[in-house]
């Protein structure tokens, strides 16, 4: 059975991740992320006795967002556009819910980049930038209606390989 080329469709979609390489990363993350995390703190301790430049600070927090627990893996591994959008939905859902508040989870400063974005006013408020390892496999079309029904504002690159920012509804494009 021939399934469609990602690169075929008019609608950019990032392609799933192999499941080989999947199973590699799941397996070598369990000694790869301490190492870099240990690394991040020893190299930011570097700089601080160094009087290095900030532009050289690592954020020990992106070690861990590399983690891959076991519900991500399998949900990876699946290929299902179903699950995959159900996913990006709820995962939508509860950015919402931070972003109405103005305040974000361990899980979301974590996993995300938390940053400013501007509004029609002029003002700044707090949105997201989200990896594209996050939506691997979800056709831009989606993600920009699930966002809209999550009442977000989505801005995305055309072929979605540097990620995308979600900001509250009247964000302006920076």
């Amino acid at each position: 059975m021939a399934t469609a080329r990602p690169e075929a469709s008019a609608d950019p979609v990032l392609p799933h991740a192999s499941r080989l390489g999947l199973v590699v990363w799941f397996v070598a993350q369990w000694v790869v992320v301490p190492v870099d995390f240990v690394f991040r703190i020893v190299w930011m301790l570097a700089l601080l006795l160094a009087n290095g430049d900030e532009d050289m600070v690592l954020r020990p927090s992106d070690a861990l967002a590399r983690f891959l627990s076991p519900g991500k893996f399998m949900l990876r591994m699946s290929h299902d556009p179903a699950r995959h959008e159900a996913h990006v939905d709820r995962e939508f859902a509860r950015l919402s819910r931070e972003m109405e508040q103005q305040r974000f989870g361990r899980r979301t400063k974590i996993y995300h980049l938390v940053m400013h974005v501007g509004m029609p006013d002029g003002g700044f408020l707090e949105g997201v930038g989200l990896h594209p390892r996050e939506f691997r496999g979800i056709p831009l079309s989606v993600l920009t209606r699930t966002a809209h029904k999550n009442r977000l504002a989505l801005e995305a690159s055309k072929d979605l390989s540097h990620g995308m920012i979600l900001g509250p509804v009247g964000m302006r494009n920076l």
